[in-house]
C-alpha cells in the first residue's frame, strides 16, 4: 500500500502479493462539481465545531461551501496547505496518531 501525501492532493495505490504488477488506485473520488472522478483528493479536512473529524477531500470543500452559503458556518474549520508544518518530529507524531484515531 502506498499514500501520497500531498501539499495539495492526496491518493492511495495498493496491490497485492499474489499479483503485485495489478496496481489498485482509488478513481472514485467524486471531485468538487460532483460530476468528475479524480484519482486524488485535495489534502483538506473539514472540523466540526465541536473539533470533530467531519471529512477530507472534496467532500470536506463541498460541506464547507454548502455550509458557507447558508450561512451556517460558524464554528466549522477546514484546513488547508498544512501538509509542511508536520515536517518536525513531534507535530508529525501528533498528527499521525491524531489521523489514525479519527479513521
Amino acid at each position: 500500500m502506498a499514500f501520497d501525501f500531498g501539499t495539495t492532493f492526496s491518493g492511495y495505490a495498493f496491490s497485492f502479493r499474489n499479483d503485485p504488477l495489478n496496481v489498485q488506485t482509488n478513481g472514485n473520488w467524486v471531485a468538487g462539481t460532483e460530476k468528475l472522478i479524480s484519482l486524488k483528493a485535495p489534502t483538506c479536512v473539514l472540523v466540526d465545531p465541536n473539533d470533530k473529524f467531519d471529512s477530507f477531500g472534496f467532500e470536506a470543500e463541498n460541506k464547507y461551501t454548502k455550509l458557507a452559503e447558508e450561512g451556517t458556518i460558524k464554528g466549522w474549520k477546514l484546513f488547508k496547505q498544512f501538509k509542511m508544518i508536520l515536517h518536525t518530529k513531534e507535530v508529525c507524531k501528533s498528527f499521525l496518531i491524531l489521523f489514525f484515531l479519527m479513521v
